[in-house]
């Protein structure tokens, strides 16, 4: 029998008080018995006289996948609207694909609920799910069983950047309360939610390993203890992390995004996590739209370059070359998709996923496309007693036109090209990305 749970003021303001650093949060809402109780505790903390919440919102997606879907989102927008919260209904539209469907679903869920934070905010805004602890837990397992490393066991994080271009946050309020819990509350209330059969459905991973449960809890392996593994782990990786960092300030430069150098001497002496997770880092700052390496393709690159000293190779979007003393990693060509784009006053464009170009100035249009041969190698020669340019990460540079007049160039000072006689050129400006993986696989 579900316990009742009946949290005191102080309690929610435990559980939500993160939320206070937003000026909106869309609350992600399913239907289910998670997604309604955290509506409903939400929507009671914020009643409280002495909080000062943020705007709260609501936002069910309907996938189109199963029958009664639409029925599920009109009785949350009801809901939503009896406890004064304003609802909105998302669809995901278009063909669904065969293979993948539930990453795929599970993707636009969250394009669309950051589209719709980030919409009606004037401020930082996020979006709130209702994953809870033994979410948690099955995460921890998951990630275990796909052989994932520190950064995957930590699980899943209770705010993390959607990373969409909006800016707008994934917050986890309920992660430490379990979905017995949530029940709880919600049978106690004579609240109501909706069954979902696919959480019935065996073909899905986190359905079997609800299956195991039992098994799991008498071999000690409870949602808690599985909660308090994943914490422990993330409090191993800030270590890792900011290990790397001072091993990326020291001995790693990016060339304003032309190419990396890495002393490879010093990084060889460090311990072999630090070696890796600065080779993820650059690998994606240089890779572009390519998808990032897998873990054991970047372990076994960064074993090499510490046993070998010399080396060419290619990985996620990248050419790295070292030898005894450096190792450079600048964009793979054959594996760019760099297509010329038009840009008019005040439109930006992102290059590659490596450039962000603006025109912030002039009455002109601007061409954006790859350096051509002939360019770029005009470029080496008047550059070379200042800057090193290698010929083939010149080739995956952004170059920027005004008719014929090149006026810009990715990771090159704007004093390279100064304007001719007088005659008034658009103004660009050029920023080098540092793209970096949101949440583990």
């Amino acid at each position: 029998m579900t316990e009742p749970w009946s949290p005191s003021e102080a309690e929610l303001e435990q559980i939500f008080a993160g939320l206070r650093s937003y000026a909106r949060v869309v609350l992600a809402v399913s239907g289910g018995v998670d997604s309604m109780a955290l509506m409903h505790l939400a929507a009671q903390w914020a009643r409280s006289p002495k909080c000062d919440p943020p705007v709260l919102a609501v936002a069910t997606v309907d996938h189109g996948l199963r029958q009664g879907s639409a029925d599920d989102a009109r009785h949350v927008v009801a809901v939503a609207g009896r406890l004064g919260l304003v609802a909105a209904v998302l669809t995901w539209s278009g063909e669904k694909p065969v293979q993948g469907l539930q990453e795929r679903a599970r993707d636009a869920r969250y394009k669309l609920l950051e589209a719709h934070a980030a919409s009606g905010a004037a401020g930082r805004c996020a979006v709130a799910t209702a994953h809870t602890l033994d979410d948690q837990a099955e995460t921890l397992l998951m990630r275990l069983a796909r052989g994932s490393g520190p950064d995957g066991l930590r699980a899943m994080l209770p705010v993390r950047a959607l990373g969409h271009g909006t800016g707008a946050d994934l917050v986890r309020p309920l992660l430490k309360i379990s979905r017995e819990q949530l029940r709880g509350y919600l049978v106690a209330n004579g609240l109501t939610w909706r069954e979902d059969p696919s959480n019935d459905d065996p073909r899905f991973e986190r359905v079997r390993l609800r299956s195991a449960a039992g098994g799991l809890r008498d071999a000690g392996l409870t949602p808690q203890m599985l909660a308090l593994a994943a914490s422990r782990q993330a409090r191993a990786v800030e270590a890792l992390e900011r290990a790397t960092d001072a091993l990326q300030a020291a001995f790693l430069d990016v060339h304003g995004g032309m190419f990396a150098s890495i002393d490879a001497v010093r990084l060889a002496a460090q311990p072999a996590e630090i070696r890796v997770r600065l080779m993820e880092r650059v690998l994606a700052m240089f890779g572009g739209s390519t998808p990032p390496a897998d873990l054991a393709q970047v372990e076994q690159l960064a074993e090499l370059l510490a046993r070998d000293g010399a080396l060419q190779a290619t990985l996620g979007g990248c050419e790295v070359r070292a030898c005894r003393e450096e190792i450079r990693v600048f964009r793979e060509s054959g594996r760019a998709t760099l297509d010329a784009v038009e840009l008019n006053p005040g439109e930006a464009t992102t290059w590659d996923n490596r450039f962000r170009i603006k025109v912030t100035g002039g009455e002109r249009s601007v061409i954006v496309r790859a350096l051509d041969p002939a360019t770029r190698d005009d470029l080496r020669r008047r550059v070379r007693t200042r800057f090193l340019l290698p010929a083939r990460a010149a080739a995956t540079l952004p170059a920027v036109w005004a008719g014929e007049d090149l006026i810009s160039v990715g990771g090159l000072p704007g004093d390279f090209f100064p304007s001719r006689g007088g005659e008034a050129l658009p103004c660009v400006e050029t920023r080098f990305l540092h793209p970096m993986f949101a949440e583990p696989p």
